[in-house]
């Protein structure tokens, strides 16, 4: 343990500690000890907040495999993080517990003290909160997600059941597997079975939107491979791109970072925005895959089609639930107008924003913006975290 009057309260400089009797069990916040990055003591609540009881499960650690330290809370106009009026400098960041769901925290990091010969640095961690209030309702809130979302499942269920049914026997009736029908008749059960699957698909898509607006939670979050994420999707929708006689091109695919994030749900994000490219294109038009990294860190990719486009109405309508603009209809394709939903919550669940820059006739840009604290690690960047 670091002790007595080699430790200042932790990333203050202005302090100092009266009686010189002090340990890092005794201050209030997660605190962290490091020496060359790497941990050689945690506090209680240190602990708690890493999700381990040993501290034999964190010491010897690297920190940034623990922790993905992100942007300033605030800012100067020069970039450096401004104080928090205690002369306390935060950044966003990540926690990545042993046990259970990565965390936002802020962090602030102390100046170097010599500790028996040894350079220490003191590293302050806190959850990540507006205000007490909103401490105080966190427990709460996560139990209201989880309800919501148990609703949804327990819907999609309740209805795919009878759903499965009458799109079957409307299949039977289709396929005429005991007897020839009447041909109105035959045209009345394709009309059953078409809106048996739309509103399967209705169901299947309101589920996905529980589940993403549940929030970051419900995530599976580890580092993930944007590279293998995006060629897999063009792969899954090579099919309808050639019917079209569309190209979909990746803009520098080995430069596409390492970043941390649900992977189910970055594929399922991509899979829509893509599609969505491609369904709305007329036949020849590209889509483009553009991505790149800000000097902060944060990590862009945009989805770029020219295809019909829409008004700045249409767009704010496409990002509401079961939304369908006039541009969307006019082109005849079906959907249930809640893929854009769901890409913005899958988004929003991640930390980052979703944007959309479209007109009518100029084609669509789809904006990804995922925060710095994201990012893993990038070709030719240093990353927040190298696993590389």
């Amino acid at each position: 343990m670091v002790q007595g009057a080699n430790i200042a309260p932790p990333l203050d400089d202005r302090t100092t500690v009266a009686g010189g009797g002090v340990s890092i069990e005794a201050l209030p916040a997660a605190v962290v000890v490091l020496s060359d990055d790497r941990i050689v003591d945690v506090n209680a609540n240190g602990l708690c907040l890493a999700g381990v009881v040993d501290r034999a499960e964190l010491v010897g650690r690297p920190f940034a495999e623990v922790v993905v330290v992100g942007d300033p809370v605030s800012a100067d106009h020069g970039g450096a993080g401004s104080s928090d009026g205690g002369g306390i400098r935060w950044r966003h960041a990540l926690i990545r517990p042993v046990a259970g769901a990565a965390a936002a925290i802020l962090v602030s990091q102390g100046p170097d003290w010599i500790v028996d010969g040894q350079t220490t640095r003191l590293v302050l961690l806190v959850p990540s909160v507006a205000n007490g209030d909103e401490a105080l309702d966190a427990d709460a809130r996560h139990e209201a997600r989880g309800r919501i979302a148990d609703v949804f499942a327990n819907l999609a269920h309740e209805m795919r059941t009878p759903l499965n049914a009458v799109i079957g026997f409307g299949e039977i009736l289709v396929g005429e597997h005991f007897g020839p029908l009447a041909a109105r008749y035959k045209d009345y059960s394709r009309d059953i079975v078409g809106a048996g699957y739309h509103l399967l698909a209705l169901v299947n898509g309101a589920l996905d939107l529980g589940r993403a607006s549940a929030g970051p939670d419900t995530l599976d979050e580890r580092p993930v491979e944007l590279r293998a994420v995006l060629t897999s999707t063009i792969a899954m929708l090579q099919h309808s791109a050639t019917l079209k006689s569309i190209t979909v091109e990746i803009v520098d695919l080995t430069g596409l970072p390492l970043i941390y994030a649900d992977e189910t749900r970055m594929r399922q994000l991509f899979v829509n925005l893509i599609s969505n490219a491609i369904k709305y294109s007329p036949v020849g038009r590209g889509v483009t895959i553009k991505h790149w990294i800000e000097d902060d860190g944060r990590v862009c990719i945009d989805v770029i089609d020219g295809g019909v486009g829409m008004s700045r109405e249409e767009v704010a309508i496409a990002l509401l639930p079961f939304g369908r603009t006039d541009s969307a209809m006019r082109t005849g394709e079906a959907g249930t107008g809640l893929g854009l939903p769901i890409c913005k919550a899958i988004v929003e669940a991640h930390g980052g924003r979703l944007t959309i820059d479209s007109a009518p006739r100029r084609g669509t840009t789809i904006s990804v913006i995922l925060p710095a604290n994201r990012l893993v690690a990038a070709p030719g960047h240093g990353g927040l975290l190298n696993l590389l």
